[in-house]
């Protein structure tokens, strides 16, 4: 069943009248004929029942007609609401982000953004970083924020900060008054990691393999306030941003003498998707704001 079938339909009864119904549709009377048959021949009923000229609908005809009105009035209404929310100016944008990235230099974009762009609305999903890679897979979150090592390329990624990387050692351990310190000497150290659900797990990965080292991971956790937690109690040390939460944990911070030991925060989106207008302007800004070059 055809979405013109049924406005044809509402068309010819109301008009009560084939002739009459297909000059106000600007089609031809056999064509608006096949198309009313075509429906009934669906509905499995006839609609109709001539009366002279006119047609009136007969009381299957009554009880579509009700159904066919109300589904008209409701997908307007949702083109309505679609145009609302896409609305470049006061739409609504969807997006996702895992743990990690929450703490500062998401809602630091955010409110940046907000104070250009006051009346658009965020949905905002705090996510695993393979979820967040589903959502915007299924067209369910208009970008996400993670980092550059966890993205594939089925997405373009645009960086939009940084954060240092230190190493996270128990106030006891013999490191903790270190001033600075190589990836290569974490080799056999008892350590403390992140599942892959949390997206800084891809960026300490890449680090370590890069550098040829194996720590002895005893753990890995969900979260960086577990890890962090963890690291303070004495299980083992950690590669950690200095976020917020994290820093109050009582441990000591050590210098990674290696340029690469940074978590790098962008935002990502779907290749080969076209945008809604709302979701155009946020980029704009992200571009304006952060630089034009976006990560294939």
């Amino acid at each position: 069943m055809e979405w013109q079938q049924i406005e044809y339909f509402i068309a010819v009864a109301k008009s009560q009248h084939m002739t009459n119904a297909a000059k106000q549709l600007s089609v031809t009377q056999p064509a608006l004929s096949r198309s009313i048959a075509t429906l009934e021949k669906e509905v499995g009923v006839e609609l109709f029942e001539r009366r002279g000229r006119n047609l009136a609908l007969n009381r299957y005809g009554q009880l579509f007609l009700e159904r066919a009105q109300n589904a008209l009035t409701e997908i307007e209404k949702a083109k309505q609401e679609i145009a609302n929310q896409i609305n470049p100016w006061s739409g609504m944008l969807s997006l996702c982000f895992p743990h990690i990235v929450g703490a500062e230099l998401f809602p630091t974009m955010l409110g940046a953004f907000r104070e250009r762009y006051a009346d658009i609305r965020f949905e905002l999903n705090q996510c695993s970083n393979e979820e967040l890679a589903v959502r915007i897979h299924n067209n369910d979150s208009d970008f996400g924020i993670t980092t550059w090592e966890s993205v594939n390329d089925a997405f373009h990624w645009q960086l939009i900060g940084k954060s240092e990387l230190y190493l996270a050692v128990p106030l006891h351990h013999p490191w903790a008054d270190k001033k600075s310190i190589r990836l290569e000497e974490l080799g056999g150290q008892a350590y403390v990691g992140l599942k892959p659900s949390c997206a800084l797990s891809y960026t300490v990965e890449a680090l370590l393999a890069g550098a040829g080292v194996e720590p002895d991971t005893l753990y890995r956790a969900d979260e960086l306030d577990m890890v962090a937690g963890l690291v303070s109690a004495g299980f083992g040390v950690s590669l950690l941003p200095k976020t917020l939460g994290v820093r109050n944990y009582p441990m000591a911070w050590v210098h990674v003498n290696d340029p690469a030991s940074e978590l790098t925060v962008g935002v990502v989106w779907k290749k080969n998707r076209q945008l809604t207008p709302v979701g155009e302007v946020f980029l704009d800004f992200i571009r304006e704001r952060y630089g034009a070059g976006a990560a294939e």
